[in-house]
């Protein structure tokens, strides 16, 4: 996406270019964004209220100078009242470090066997070069004298044991308190890995900048959006940032030319007093913690729903992560929905048969291994192997045919247990109607035989045979066509072209199709056990009589 776009068109008074400091430490910058904090945390009511709570991390980072700072413990600190502190979002860099950054970043870790020592005073030129300036960034907005006192910072390298399974296992279900309760979290947008620096030179203003006119036109430069511009930004490629941006009721953007300011009001960007608004904005980074403030339901079910999609995108670097990194915003749904509701390895029981009809987004031809993520049920979107992203389904039209069986057993806990044993679940028990995708006389067809492409639209021609029931799949793009004598075709989707290649090799002669609302999924049956089954695609829509005369049956979901 380009940073601007440039036109030309008649003005009578052209508006002089945008002028931003070369410096990133600029005394301009830094009253900008105090000025920002210190009207929304005294103004902006409704962004004080997104906060998730009044507890602390349980450990800070005390910013002491510029150069020195200690572990602390936040429960020691508080004397009854909440401290302000800043979080840190940025990108590791995992696999991406020379020989001595990877030390720098090692040496930044906080170990069971450094730990006594961070307790104390030490010194943070050895800290990666995102961290440090996190912590001068932090001190420059801090403004005692005006009420506004910064010297706390929360890193996740620092403020969690990085070698200690069980702290790591505590911290990582608080994320909705971590960044949910932070005066601001500290974006570092354009940063790819911890070692990169924040406050270097912004070049892109070392230009000088003249007015330029052609005839009686003027060139006029206008910058893409904040949004746009960081929506490729490496800070918003890596999973476990979406919680962290989506969390915070505040965000700082720092990018590497320009910095913005996001909050409940909108978004605001440098030297500007325009924002985008919550109605008017496409992507408002706010809009999840809002929607969980109003708790109404259909609202907050599609709110959830975008996450998934936008998190399935994004990369991970290692597929165990795939419910702790997203562990903050479940335990924020789940406590913003009404009624009783558990948490199931990404779906939700109160609208389970809604959220199983994820479909797969993928380039065509993209062939990646089936079976999905080990130790993640099938009929979840998290299944799916990291380069996959889903495609949730956002309209209903008639009441679901599933009955999802057994009791919740995990809705009498704490919303972060709740979420992390929901996370364990692999196994579900329905009952609802089930079937063959296509007759055992059906006769597979070459795809490009009933496929004809008409006005760019794929329709599908039967006319040769209209007597005989046939199926037919695109090993591309993994679509399934079947169709019955005189009767409307079904249009379904495998997950995996693998399994595509299987149907047209006659490898895999039988499929089922399980019916929800007026779509269905498609199961394969295990080989070992009649009962159990596992997800291989959805079908988009049925003929009404699809599923006639067929009682529904109990199954199990793995």
């Amino acid at each position: 996406m380009p940073v601007a776009t440039v036109s030309c068109a008649p003005l009578m008074d052209p508006k002089p270019p945008m002028k931003l400091s070369v410096n990133s430490e600029d005394d301009k910058i830094f009253q900008q964004i105090k000025d920002w904090l210190r009207v929304c945390e005294k103004c902006h009511i409704d962004c004080g209220n997104l906060a998730y709570s009044d507890r602390m991390p349980t450990r800070l980072l005390h910013l002491l100078s510029d150069s020195r700072a200690q572990l602390v413990d936040s429960e020691n600190l508080m004397n009854g009242k909440a401290l302000r502190y800043t979080a840190l979002s940025y990108c590791w860099g995992t696999g991406t470090f020379s020989g001595d950054e990877n030390e720098l970043i090692e040496q930044g870790k906080t170990l069971r066997a450094n730990l006594e020592s961070r307790y104390r005073p030490f010194d943070t030129a050895n800290l990666p070069g995102t961290v440090r300036d996190a912590i001068k960034i932090t001190r420059r907005l801090s403004d005692p004298d005006n009420e506004l006192e910064l010297c706390f910072l929360w890193v996740d390298s620092l403020c969690i044991i990085q070698d200690d399974v069980q702290d790591k296992k505590v911290e990582i279900h608080r994320m909705q308190e971590v960044y949910g309760n932070a005066a601001v979290t500290i974006c570092a947008t354009m940063s790819a890995k911890a070692t990169q620096p924040l406050l270097t030179p912004r070049l892109a203003w070392s230009n000088q900048i003249k007015p330029c006119r052609v005839g009686t036109s003027w060139l006029t430069v206008k910058p893409t959006a904040p949004a746009g511009l960081r929506s490729r930004a490496p800070l918003f490629l890596r999973a476990w940032t979406l919680q962290e941006e989506h969390l915070s009721p505040r965000l700082l953007f720092w990018g590497g030319q320009r910095f913005s300011w996001a909050c409940g009001r909108g978004e605001y960007a440098e030297q500007t007093s325009s924002s985008v608004s919550l109605d008017t904005s496409t992507i408002h980074v706010r809009k999840f913690l809002a929607e969980c403030r109003i708790s109404e339901p259909e609202e907050l079910w599609l709110a959830w729903n975008s996450v998934v999609e936008s998190y399935t995108a994004r990369s991970l670097s290692n597929p165990a992560d795939k419910f702790d990194a997203l562990a903050g915003l479940a335990t924020r749904y789940l406590t913003a929905v009404s009624g009783d509701n558990e948490y199931m390895a990404g779906l939700w029981r109160a609208t389970f048969a809604q959220d199983l009809l994820w479909r797969v987004s993928r380039p065509p031809g993209l062939d990646i291994g089936w079976p999905g993520t080990a130790g993640i049920p099938s009929w979840s979107w998290a299944s799916l192997p990291i380069g996959l992203g889903a495609c949730m389904w956002h309209k209903f039209e008639m009441s679901t045919e599933l009955e999802l069986l057994g009791d919740g057993s995990s809705l009498h806990v704490e919303p972060s247990e709740a979420v992390a044993q929901g996370a364990q679940l692999v196994r579900v028990r329905a009952r609802g109607l089930l079937r063959n995708l296509w007759s055992p006389g059906s006769q597979l067809r070459e795809w490009g035989d009933i496929c004809v492409c008409v006005d760019g639209v794929n329709k599908f021609s039967f006319g040769s045979n209209p007597g005989q029931d046939v199926h037919a799949v695109d090993c591309l793009t993994g679509k399934l066509v079947v169709y019955e004598a005189r009767k409307q075709e079904i249009v379904a989707e495998l997950d995996y072209c693998r399994l595509a290649k299987d149907v047209n090799e006659r490898l895999l002669l039988e499929v089922h199709c399980l019916a929800i609302s007026e779509h269905g999924m498609l199961l394969l049956r295990h080989q070992n056990d009649t009962g159990s089954f596992e997800r291989i695609g959805i079908g988009f829509g049925y003929r009404r009589d699809f599923f006639k005369g067929l009682e529904k049956i109990e199954i199990v979901l793995e």
